[in-house]
Formats: C-alpha cells, sequence, structure tokens
C-alpha cells in the first residue's frame, strides 16, 4: 500500500477540519441544494490541497 506524504503535515489535519466542517454544514443545512454547495466547495478546497502537492512531489 502506498503511503501519502504531504508537502507540510498540517495539511493532513486541514483536510480533515474541511471534511469535519462540510459534512456539519451540509447536515445542518436548510435544503439539500445548500448541503450541496457546502459539499461542493469542500471537493474544490480539496482539490486545491492535492493540486499543489502534486506540483510540489
Amino acid at each position: 500500500m502506498r503511503s501519502v506524504i504531504f508537502a507540510c503535515p498540517e495539511q493532513a489535519q486541514s483536510q480533515l477540519e474541511i471534511i469535519r466542517a462540510a459534512l456539519r454544514a451540509a447536515a445542518l443545512a436548510p435544503s439539500y441544494r445548500d448541503a450541496l454547495d457546502v459539499t461542493g466547495d469542500a471537493l474544490r478546497r480539496l482539490a486545491e490541497i492535492v493540486r499543489a502537492e502534486a506540483r510540489h512531489a
């Protein structure tokens, strides 16, 4: 199994924080559309982190 090496150690935590915050906000969103907006934004932010890591690899 391949291990993941983050460009900065704090990124692992920030990714988890993004996911937890998105799940919390989506669960409390007033509508399914708002929940989708929250989760879509979180996915975009995670993709940006992954792209930045790939550039530094």
